[in-house]
């Protein structure tokens, strides 16, 4: 019988069947393994570093990078499957997900608009990184790959960084793809941040599109201009901002229909016109599932109700920061479960439009500071 705390060993051997290398690098190697049970390919990062590169501080970045990679969950990013790490030997290995592609200045889509959805998605990829605090810090082509699918894939976190509560910024930087000018954060503080990485990636799209004679094609070069800019306070402030001026204006572009259209009109106009400003700062919830769990959750406990009888729950579902609101008892419960029934039965590209137009509403209500505790809700 298993006593809570004890340590628990498998004794059983996996065996896999080695096809070929991947790749060598300064710190380990890469090789490609099938598991005949599953049958399934991985790839296998051994820890094995050359030269100098053999020290305590490189083996702690090898097991950090299992730590980032264990901690997080995208469709974009490298997927990792298992670690076996051998500390008395100061080795180990990464068993992750097996992207076949090319690196994303390999790529040739087959229609060259295709370099939009492309974008969108290395975007939506950082934003999710920074939404869980953590640096990447070694953007370059070969670690942004397209896979046989032609989707994005986000791979080598060897530096990545997961930045604590208080923490903004990081120092070190890694990059062996030219730049020919580095932001002025790094150049004159030695500051690394989510800033930072905006600039890397807009600077990676700049060259392939510069290089392909596509900058006058692509739609959304005016936001990789603003992305690139040397001085961070003209550079957008962190990849939500991108990923909110991707949606402005898509929503009455895309082939919603007239009905999706007016629900979300009546629910956003009730949102926005229950709160009175923000306290201090805002900040939005950027997570969808959160948001539907939460509008879930009051449409239940509202089940009874005509009206919403607690702004505040409502306004909760989409806010983290404090805030002052409107109780009059007038947010139809019916609007609240149609935008519900919408959002849930949107492709997750739809429901981030959504979610960034309404974000994009809320971030123009005004912020109030040194405000009297006792004026707001919580």
């Amino acid at each position: 019988m298993l006593v809570p705390g004890e340590s628990v060993k498998f004794d059983s051997m996996r065996n896999f069947k080695y096809i070929a290398s991947l790749g060598s690098g300064g710190t380990g190697d890469a090789h490609l393994l099938k598991d005949e049970i599953m049958d399934m390919l991985f790839a296998f990062k051994k820890y094995a570093p050359k030269g100098d590169n053999n020290s305590d501080d490189t083996y702690r970045r090898f097991v950090e990078e299992i730590e980032i990679l264990f901690n997080i969950s995208h469709h974009s990013i490298v997927r990792i499957f298992n670690y076996y790490l051998y500390p008395e030997f100061q080795t180990g290995y990464l068993q992750m997900e097996y992207v076949e592609g090319q690196a994303i200045d390999q790529y040739e889509p087959f229609f060259e608009d295709w370099w939009e959805d492309v974008f969108k998605e290395v975007i939506y990829a950082f934003e999710y990184l920074e939404e869980k605090k953590i640096l990447h810090r070694d953007i370059r082509p070969a670690n942004i790959m397209i896979d046989k699918n032609e989707k994005v894939k986000i791979i080598d976190f060897g530096f990545g960084k997961k930045l604590n509560l208080e923490e903004t910024g990081a120092g070190s930087i890694f990059l062996n793809w030219p730049v020919t000018q580095l932001p002025n954060e790094i150049q004159l503080e030695g500051v690394y941040n989510h800033q930072s990485e905006i600039y890397f990636i807009g600077k990676l799209f700049q060259n392939i599109l510069v290089e392909r004679g596509l900058v006058e094609r692509f739609k959304l070069y005016h936001i990789i201009e603003t992305m690139t800019k040397l001085d961070p306070d003209k550079r957008y402030a962190s990849f939500h901002n991108i990923s909110q001026a991707i949606s402005q204006g898509v929503l009455s572009e895309i082939d919603f229909t007239i009905s999706e259209k007016t629900t979300y009109q009546n629910f956003a106009d009730a949102l926005v016109d229950h709160i009175s400003y923000f306290r201090d700062k805002y900040d939005p919830i950027n997570d969808i599932d959160i948001v539907l769990n939460r509008l879930g959750a009051l449409i239940r406990s509202s089940s009874l109700e005509t009206f919403i009888q607690d702004n505040s729950q409502f306004i909760k579902c989409f806010i983290k920061s404090a805030f002052a609101y409107k109780s009059s008892q007038d947010i139809q419960v019916k609007h609240i479960k149609s935008f519900y029934q919408l959002l849930a039965s949107l492709d997750s590209y739809k429901q981030k439009i959504v979610l960034d137009n309404i974000q994009t509403r809320l971030g123009n209500i005004d912020i109030s500071y040194n405000i009297n505790e006792d004026d707001l809700p919580f």
